[in-house]
């Protein structure tokens, strides 16, 4: 399974005084990709432009999680915000499975601070 991070836009602020400083945490079970390396610095609009292969067995994948990270040199990286995709759920999709070309999906990330669910 590929899963393609384009960007990212209007990411809230970890750092006191100046933007986050944007990256990307991709996992699906035990595999886990950092691209702590290729942090932005002070971007609240990155574009990302990355691909992440994954192995995935139906029926009993886990969730793909991806996170946007804030790098910090001094004080530990922060969490901006975090979404779940169920794999499993659109794999058994009939609606999805009938799709020629599957969509850009645009999708919210998430922080136990928000006050959103």
């Amino acid at each position: 399974m590929r899963v393609y991070i384009i960007s990212a836009y209007g990411l809230s602020s970890r750092d006191i005084g100046s933007e986050s400083d944007p990256y990307l945490v991709v996992s699906l079970g035990d595999k886990v990709y950092s691209d702590r390396d290729n942090y932005q610095n002070d971007e609240p609009n990155p574009d990302f432009y990355k691909t992440f292969e994954f192995d995935a067995t139906f029926p009993g994948c886990p969730m793909l999680s991806v996170k946007v990270m804030d790098y910090d040199d001094l004080f530990g990286d922060d969490l901006v915000g975090e979404t779940k995709v169920d794999l499993e759920d659109r794999f058994f999709s009939p609606e999805w499975q009938t799709l020629k070309y599957k969509p850009i999906e645009y999708r919210q990330i998430y922080h136990s601070s928000s006050t959103c669910d």
